[in-house]
């Protein structure tokens, strides 16, 4: 449904109009020109104006963006407006869709099974409707593991894999503290389980003091103080 919120119509008896024809075509080449991350040009679909549609004619040159910038994919709308002298401004439906060469799994893969770039391989698939991140690039999956079990040819999303832990509770640790630019390793034992890049209490086993560092490699925890 177009959705006209302001018109500069000419008069009931004159034929005088802007050409929904010409709106259609600059749509599609702001659509075209559109600074889109793909790899690949989009696809979309454009909803045929309502012939009764009577806007005045725009001298000034149509000013055209999305209506959310936040939502240039998908099932969105463009915003179509004549800047002046004579003003409207319409709200044109659209369906846009993007691919990606997204990684998706070779073979099957088993819950909590840790995901090797050899079990993945990359393929052509429209990104649009996935709503959890995907991975595009083998290091991606560095350090993460099936959070369920996965067909072959599924695609790997950040719904689908996890962040294996690297750091397990009970675990002796070796907990790298940096104080003013100086890195001093010491012996600590977890209190809980983390993955790469996750915060995670543990007790350094010299003075006992339970502190909260970031998890930076397997059975490491590095601690700021």
């Amino acid at each position: 449904m177009i959705l006209l919120l302001l018109t500069g119509v000419s008069p009931a008896a004159s034929t005088d109009r802007h050409s929904l024809a010409s709106i259609v075509l600059q749509a599609e080449g702001f659509l075209s020109e559109y600074p889109w991350t793909s790899p690949y040009p989009p696809e979309f679909e454009i909803q045929a104006l309502d012939s009764r549609l009577k806007l005045a004619p725009c001298a000034s040159g149509l000013a055209i963006g999305f209506n959310r910038p936040d939502k240039t994919t998908g099932q969105t709308s463009l915003d179509v407006r004549c800047p002046g002298p004579v003003q409207w401004r319409i709200h044109l439906p659209v369906r846009v869709s993007l691919y990606d060469d997204a990684l998706v799994a070779r073979v099957p893969l088993l819950r909590g099974q840790r995901v090797d770039p050899n079990q993945v391989k990359r393929r052509k698939v429209e990104v649009t409707q996935l709503q959890h991140g995907y991975f595009s690039q083998p290091i991606q999956l560095r350090h993460m593991q099936a959070a369920r079990n996965l067909k072959t040819g599924a695609i790997l999303t950040t719904a689908n894999l996890q962040a294996r832990n690297l750091v397990e509770s009970g675990q002796r640790i070796t907990i790298v503290l940096d104080f003013n630019g100086l890195s001093v390793k010491t012996s600590g034992m977890a209190l809980q389980s983390a993955g790469m890049g996750q915060p995670v209490k543990v007790r350094n086993l010299q003075s006992q003091r339970v502190v909260e560092g970031i998890v930076s490699g397997s059975a490491e925890v590095r601690v700021s103080l």
